[in-house]
């Protein structure tokens, strides 16, 4: 017997990944999304769900990991949207030709142009014709029910293929409404444990490896065998979503669902939630005697056509209005209104078609826009050939921006979270380095929280933050100009994410001057761990249960890294010692001023919201990090190391610890182990003191 219960749609995501009992997730955090993965962290912490849990460094790898666990024959998690989407597209792509029932969840969110975080199609379109099937949902319901429901469908003998599940970002993914969640035992009478055939990757079944690379005659007869595949899953996901609509008590099923399309005239063809706006507007007009309807799309891929044909004939409806929350610029109408319209290509008597273009970037569409959709659409039911493309657009006058005072490089008042360090960070830097610089901001806090600035912002892909950087750089060194570049990214977008360009950039000797802002995990998507975050820490997505004890592993050593890589300028920081810290950001912008290579320096950030600390003990945490020998500060000048500040004792870790609640869990024997590295690497650090190392 199953519960209902009030969940946003990104439990609902997790909650089905759970009763799908997946073996293997693969996460990186990105927003809107980052709560599934974290519902799940939490449920494998608890003991609820046993399955592994993989921390990658960025979307490419996640994704990667989640297409090699299901090509080795586990049931595979994995969840992104936008940019993270874009950045995974190499292995997305990868996936279907290796024919792996892996299922993604994905929190749509605009893709590229104008940085948004709320919710189009602009990151899903992209992967439309990759061989994945696609549903959309409506509803929080409907993204549990279409979890189990793909695992069924995408693991069916005759599909094998990889399924996303689509929901729009904020609106359904934090949106919070009842749902029916089904009993365990059911599920698992439903969705029995994956069927192993024989392309799975295992040397006991398999001897010789899985084809990779074929030759350019087979590449048209594959793509024939894939298409043939997606028009027979057609019968599968009816078949699957019927069985668990009798089983689950579901009325909504199949490839497509119709309302009030019984006589009507005209009719919307939707996807997603802007879907119930639509249902609104065709009961207001339903009740004023216009003969309107509604064909909501569940399944884009593979696509309906057949079905909408069959709708369309059988109603005799004389204008279709698309709602196309995507746009393909230079094709004159979005990705759905081009399926449909193709869709209707056969038909003798083809009906009128608007592709409305709406809801871009998150605009919200009302029911009042949707009834003006469909009174267009009767104005036209009777004409002849129309085919046309409108946007639903809502103009506002724009903000004014704040100036900046002339004597300021950075006007007072942001909208960071109190005790901040990581703006603390910023504010000295940009004061010491000037008007006279650019900053790349990799995603991060302060790219939300942002100041207003005298200088240059420019954002950079999370991946990337230094190849913006150097390539800044290269443009201004032929121009002849000294303007300073800057990249000021986050721990994330340094030690994990952002690592390659970082590297590449250092190798290259690129004078930019890289600067990381460290509070110690992903603390812009919601606390989760990255790369950064110390041993045993709770974040939200290593949560402290009867399995999980916090972060697992010990904290990437940035200070070695870049020691490996001989850059002229190498140091770390704290806000607590603000001499040494202005100190080292003038030393690194001399080095890039000169040309010498890259500079890096490294700043501890203390967030009080991440770390469950009080937001007057910033400075605090900053100092006792440093007098415990938690957060050493040092120097590599020119290839020789020193200690810059050096206390007569360390103080006890614990006394550092104890002001944070992401370590309150921690036993005494937990912090006496953490103590004993602490010392160990501090005494390595003073027998470096003074050498020269490269």
């Amino acid at each position: 017997m199953g519960k209902v219960e009030l969940i946003s749609g990104n439990r609902a995501a997790a909650i089905g990944a759970k009763l799908s009992r997946v073996q293997v997730i693969s996460a990186y955090p990105i927003t809107p999304q980052t709560p599934i993965v974290e519902y799940l962290a939490e449920f494998i912490a608890k003991g609820e769900l046993d399955a592994e849990y993989i921390h990658a460094e960025g979307e490419h790898s996640a994704i990667a990991a989640a297409v090699a666990a299901s090509i080795g024959g586990a049931r595979a998690f994995t969840a992104t949207c936008s940019q993270g989407f874009a950045y995974g597209f190499e292995c997305i792509a990868q996936a279907p030709g290796y024919r792996v029932p892996l299922v993604m969840a994905i929190a749509n969110r605009t893709t590229g142009w104008y940085w948004s975080l709320q919710p189009d199609y602009s990151d899903i379109m992209p992967g439309r014709d990759l061989g994945f099937l696609i549903t959309f949902c409506e509803s929080v319901q409907e993204i549990l029910d279409s979890i189990i429901q793909m695992y069924k469908i995408t693991e069916h003998e005759k599909v094998q293929l990889p399924g996303m599940v689509s929901f729009e970002g904020f609106y359904l993914s934090h949106g919070t409404e009842a749902a029916d969640i089904p009993d365990q035992a059911e599920v698992d009478d439903f969705l029995p444990p994956r069927k192993i055939l024989p392309h799975v990757v295992d040397p006991e079944l398999q001897p010789t490896e899985p084809f990779y690379l074929i030759e350019p005659w087979q590449h048209t007869i594959y793509r024939h065998i894939f298409e043939r595949t997606l028009d027979r899953a057609k019968g599968i996901v009816e078949e699957v979503t019927k069985e668990y609509a009798e089983k689950f008590g579901r009325d909504v099923y199949g490839l497509v669902e119709e309302y009030k399309t019984d006589g009507a005239d005209v009719a919307l063809v939707s996807m997603g939630c802007l879907t119930t706006a639509a249902r609104r507007a065709v009961d207001a007009m339903r009740s004023e005697g216009k003969r309107v309807g509604l064909i909501k799309v569940r399944f884009y891929r593979p696509f309906p056509s057949e079905k909408i044909r069959e709708i369309v004939e059988r109603e005799g409806i004389k204008a279709l209005g698309v709602v196309d929350r995507a746009i393909s610029h230079g094709a004159g109408m979005g990705p759905l209104g081009q399926d449909v319209a193709s869709a209707l290509y056969s038909l003798k008597s083809r009906p009128n078609l608007i592709d409305f273009v709406c809801g871009m970037g998150g605009d919200d569409v009302n029911v009042d826009d949707f009834r003006r959709a469909l009174n267009r659409l009767l104005e036209i039911a009777d004409k002849e050939g129309v085919k046309e493309l409108e946007f639903i657009e809502h103009p506002m006058k724009p903000e004014r921006m704040l100036k900046t005072f002339e004597n300021k490089l950075i006007a007072p008042g942001y909208n960071s979270c109190p005790g901040c360090g990581a703006i603390l960070a910023f504010r000295h830097a940009a004061e010491i380095l000037g008007k006279d610089t650019v900053f790349w901001y990799p995603p991060h806090c302060l790219g939300v929280a942002n100041p207003q600035t005298a200088a240059p912002i420019l954002l950079a892909n999370f991946a990337a933050g230094a190849a913006y950087g150097r390539g800044l750089y290269r443009a201004y060194k032929i121009k002849g100009r000294k303007t300073r570049v800057v990249v000021f990214a986050g721990d994330g977008g340094t030690v994990d994410i952002g690592l390659q360009s970082l590297s590449s950039a250092a190798e290259a000797g690129e004078s930019i001057f890289f600067i990381c802002y460290d509070n110690e995990a992903y603390m812009n998507t919601g606390i989760q761990r990255s790369g950064s975050t110390p041993l045993s820490a709770w974040t939200t997505t290593t949560p402290v249960g009867p399995r999980w004890r916090g972060k697992r592993e010990e904290r990437k050593d940035m200070l070695e890294i870049m020691i490996a890589h001989r850059i002229p300028y190498i140091a770390f920081a704290s806000p607590a010692f603000m001499r040494d810290m202005r100190g080292k950001i003038e030393k690194g912008a001399k080095v890039i001023d000169n040309r010498e290579g890259l500079a890096y320096l490294h700043i501890f950030a203390p967030c009080p919201t991440g770390w469950r600390s009080d937001s007057n003990t910033t400075i605090q945490l900053a100092r006792l990090a440093v007098q415990t020998g938690v957060w050493p500060l040092v120097e590599v000048d020119h290839g020789v190391f020193r200690l810059t500040y050096k206390p007569k004792e360390l103080r006890p870790v614990e006394e550092y610890l104890k002001l944070q609640g992401r370590f309150a869990h921690l036993t005494a024997e937990e912090i006496s182990s953490i103590q004993k590295i602490v010392r160990e690497r501090y005494q390595k650090l003073l027998e470096m003191d003074g050498k020269k190392l490269f």
